[in-house]
This record gives structure tokens, sequence and C-alpha cells, in this order.
């Protein structure tokens, strides 16, 4: 609930800071507002209104659980069409309208975006102005002659409004979801940054030929904006292929063994929290949550059903047959194209052991692939908390012993320490951030397990049990 407090009273205050900028941008800059009898004027305005409101409704939801259009066509058009404040006011009323009618969100949502749109088109528009541009229609009727093109001032409208626009929606997402900063703006920019670019020269096009053919203009031009929407509808496609892939075989190994249900996505949970607290960039956290989520992929094959459904001890031989399913998991994997480099990667090398005592290959310290190490741990955490049919979970405080004592050996010391102070990892596991604060020998896990029970099985007993399953 603290956390759901703090959250709110972010998104609160950045509302505030960015519809106390909308006023601000509303006022402070020189306006220009025709007469009422201008009916060319007020007209044109009104279509690219309607234009703008069109392209903003006919989005696309995204993989940060926002929405994306080409809405910025018609406002970047506009405030190369239009003075200050119109190009804002179309900008505003899109927001207002399609927010409210068609996507139905809350008020505060409404007011976000509606404030939002406004200061980035506002400070595009003053940008724009700064830089030598200059509204093509303003006392006069627009004719042939009038549209005048500076590439300079373009850009800096294009540069200004999608860094605000980013930073804002970053910042949202940030406040109401456990991303970064860093990863929510590259997830929202990154792999549309080039189209956004590339898309944006369109907004020249739509305003070229609105000046020289009016309303049949923009008619002409609808074409071109519906393959910028494709474009950016066939990118998501791709995106969500391939999770659903991924989903796809994370269920047909859980099928394989009952007992790991749900594993493969603890893990990825966990590895994914590590590896923002460490840092990583926005591919790297995919790249390692893929390959938490495919770790245990080659479990599926027929020669390891007999050994996950034993209880047990493995022999030598059936041991040495259980830790080919690495090789087998990347060998799986790396039938995806897409799959190979670091994902590929961390399959293959999460049994490596820090000092160099795993497999497949012996690796050690840092030649052992970061994703690789970031697993790892996340599976071994994942096995330590949860009940198996041989013992039950173990308490965090004994997790956070055995991690320190086995830090340097079997774990990565940085990753180890960074683990075991990581608050994000304890909410995931239900544990208490003042779990320290206890008397010692008495630690609880409750949380996802839904009891409470005492933290009393010793460390080489769970070893040995887990050497006995060898299921994780």
């Amino acid at each position: 609930m603290a956390a759901l407090g703090a959250r709110n009273w972010k998104i609160n205050l950045l509302i505030a800071v960015f519809a106390t900028a909308a006023m601000a941008l509303l006022f402070v800059p020189e306006r220009y507002i025709p007469p009422i009898s201008a009916d060319w004027y007020w007209n044109g305005a009104v279509v690219f209104l309607l234009t703008a409101f069109l392209c903003d409704a006919w989005g696309l939801r995204t993989r940060a659980n926002t929405n994306t259009s080409v809405s910025f066509l018609p406002f970047f058009a506009a405030t190369m069409l239009f003075p200050h404040p119109v190009p804002m006011a179309i900008a505003g009323l899109t927001a207002v309208i399609t927010e409210t009618f068609v996507r139905k969100k809350p008020s505060q949502r409404v007011l976000f975006n509606t404030c939002q749109y406004m200061v980035a088109v506002g400070m595009g528009g003053v940008v724009y102005s700064a830089l030598g541009g200059q509204p093509i229609l303003s006392g006069n009727a627009a004719t042939p002659d009038d549209f005048a093109f500076k590439v300079v001032p373009f850009v800096g409208l294009v540069l200004t409004y999608f860094a605000i626009n980013n930073s804002a929606v970053a910042f949202a997402v940030t406040f109401t979801s456990e991303l970064t900063l860093g990863e929510a703006y590259e997830r929202l920019s990154g792999g549309a940054r080039l189209y956004d670019l590339v898309a944006s020269s369109l907004a020249i096009l739509l305003a070229f030929v609105y000046v020289k053919l009016q309303l049949v203009g923009l008619v002409v031009v609808v074409l071109p904006i519906f393959l910028v929407r494709q474009l950016y509808h066939m990118n998501l496609e791709l995106q969500n292929e391939m999770e659903e892939k991924l989903e796809l075989m994370v269920k047909a190994i859980e099928a394989r063994d009952p007992y790991t249900s749900g594993h493969s996505r603890r893990v990825a949970e966990y590895a994914v929290a590590i590896a923002r607290e460490l840092g990583l960039s926005t591919r790297l956290v995919d790249a390692v949550k893929r390959a938490a989520l495919l770790h245990d992929v080659g479990k599926i094959y027929e020669e390891f059903a007999p050994l996950l459904r034993k209880e047990d001890k493995l022999s030598p031989e059936e041991r040495i047959v259980m830790e080919t399913h690495v090789t087998r998991s990347a060998e799986l994997v790396g039938t995806v194209s897409k799959l190979k480099g670091p994902v590929l990667d961390a399959v293959k090398h999460h049994h490596e052991n820090y000092d160099g005592t795993g497999y497949p290959e012996g690796l050690a310290g840092e030649a052992i692939p970061i994703g690789a190490r970031i697993i790892m741990i996340a599976d071994t955490l994942d096995a330590m908390t949860t009940d198996r049919p041989y013992r039950k979970a173990l308490g965090f405080e004994e997790v956070v012993n055995e991690l320190r004592k086995y830090a340097g050996r079997q774990f990565d010391p940085r990753i180890s320490e960074v683990l075991v102070r990581s608050t994000t990892i304890r909410r995931l596991i239900g544990v208490a951030d003042s779990y320290a604060a206890r008397p010692s020998g008495v630690a609880t896990f409750a949380g996802r397990l839904g009891t409470e029970r005492p933290a009393r099985v010793h460390a080489k007993a769970w070893r040995d049990a887990e050497e006995r399953a060898s299921k994780v």
C-alpha cells in the first residue's frame, strides 16, 4: 500500500507539472487568433482536428501497456500551418476526445495525456519559431505560392515533440510499474525511433497538399498515413508473436513436470529484477527474461521424462544425462534466429559455477555470460523458496546465508549481494523488508506459499535434496 501511495503521489505531481506547463505555453508565447469570419482558417483547423482524432483513435497497444499512434503527423503539419495556439488546441482536444470517448479512460489518464500532448506540441512550436519557422496560414488565405519549407525548424519541432512526449510517458510508466526510467523510455521509443523520424516527413507532405489542394489534398495523403500505421502494426505484431511462442514453449516444459509449474516464470521475474538493479540495458534485460523463461526448455525431450519423475537419487549415469539438458535447451533456442546471441549464451551456460566447476564448459568468473550468472542465482533462489516433494521451502534468512556462503564459488559475488539487498526480490517472494530485524533462527516465509513455517531446513539438507532430485 505504501508503494501504491508513493506512485499515486508521483503521478499526481507529474500531472501537475505538465498541467502548469500547458497553461504557461497557452498564454506566455505571442498568440494570433483570427476573426470568426475567417472561414478558411477555422475550417482548416477543424479538418486537422478531425484528422488528428482519427489517427489517434486508430492507435495500437504497445508492450509497455501504452498506446501509440501516428497523430503526430497532423500535429506537425498543424504547427507548420497555423499560428500559436491553434496547434496546441488541436493536440489537447484530440487527447480529450480520444481518451474520454474512444478509450474511456479515467479522468487522471485523460488529464495527463491532454497536458503532455499540449506541452509536446506547444514546446515544439516554440522551437520551430525560434529556429526561423513561420506559420504558413496567418492573416490571408493561402495560395500555391505561400508554401515555404525550412529543414532546421522542422527537425527542431520533431525532436522536441518526441523528446517531451516519450519522456512524459516514460515517467508515467515508471511511476506505475516496475520499469526503470531508462527501460521505460527505451521500450517506448527505442524500437520505433527510426519509424518515427522517417514517418515525420509525411507531415511536410500533409501541409503541402493542404495548401495546394485543401481538403482534396488531405484525402491524397490518407494512403501514406495508412502505410505508416501498418508499419507500426507489423512491428508490434512481430514482437507479440515472439512473446506468444515463448509462452507456448514454457507451457510445454511445465506440462512435462508438474512440480516445476510456474518455475520458469518465477525465475524470469527474479532474473529481470536483478538485471534491472544491475543497471543492464533494456536489450539485455529482455534477453535475460527470455533466457530465464527458456532455460530448461531442453527438458521437453523424452530422455529426461523418467529422470524428472524419479523420486530417488539419480545415478551417476542419470546425472550425466540430466546435465545435457543445457545443451539440448541451447539447441532448441538456437533454432530461432532472434534468440541467438545473449539469449542462447545464457541458456547454454546457466549451470556454470563462478569458480569454474560447473557445466557444460567449465567457464569461470566474467567468462560466464552475465545472463547466465543472473539465471543461475535466480534459479537457485526459486529452488530454495518453493516447496518440493522432498522438502519444505527455506526461510529467507536461510536463503541469504546460503547465497553469501557460496558467493565466489557457485554465484557471482556482486549479483549475490544485489539479490540479498533487493527490496523487489523480497516483495516478489513475499518477505517483509524488515526480515533482517527478526531473531535469527526463526525466520519465516509466507507470501507465495500462503502459510508461514519455521526456516529450520539445514543448508546441507537442502543441497542433498537438490542433488537427489536435480530438477531445477
